[in-house]
Formats: C-alpha cells, structure tokens, sequence
C-alpha cells in the first residue's frame, strides 16, 4: 500500500483500510462518473474504506453514514487524497 500525503492523488483501490480520504477526481467515461455522483462520490466527500473481500473483487466503502460496495476496477476510477483531520496525522 502507498504512503499517503495530502497532495498526492491516489486511486481509492489503493487505500488502506480505515484511512480516511477525499475525493479529488474521476477518471473514465461519463456514465461512471454519473453514477458515482449518484451514490453521493462527490467532490470533497469523505470516505473510508472499511472492508475488502478476500479475492481482491471489492471493497466496501463509508461514504456520508452509508456503506457501499465498488468493484475494484471502479474504485480504481476515483481518485482521492489524504483528508485532513483536526490532529493532523491523517487518522480518525
């Protein structure tokens, strides 16, 4: 997994579990990003990646007190960065 700094853009298949992050941007075609948009990834949303399944298929996100399922290869269309936290080091 990659260290993460507040200005690096990462995409939220590699993010760690439990470490919070905002949306910067997407990549992909449209109807992607409008479905994202639609489940509330939007810019500057916080999210937390809370589980992976065991085969690398998908991962489980806390976005807004909801949990949702992306497949990795549309988790790997979002990028994020590092949130910033009242502590500063970047955890909850």
């Amino acid at each position: 997994m990659p260290s993460l700094s507040t200005a690096q853009e990462i995409p939220l298949s590699q993010i760690p579990l439990y470490h919070p992050v905002v949306v910067s941007r997407y990549s992909g075609d449209h109807s992607f990003i409008e479905r994202f948009r639609e489940l509330g990834l939007t810019h500057g949303t916080q999210l937390i990646v809370c589980r992976r399944a065991p085969l690398g298929g998908s991962i489980e996100v806390e976005c807004r007190g909801a949990r949702l399922g992306l497949r990795l290869q549309e988790a790997a269309m979002i990028y994020v960065r590092c949130a910033h936290t009242q502590n500063g080091n970047g955890k909850l």
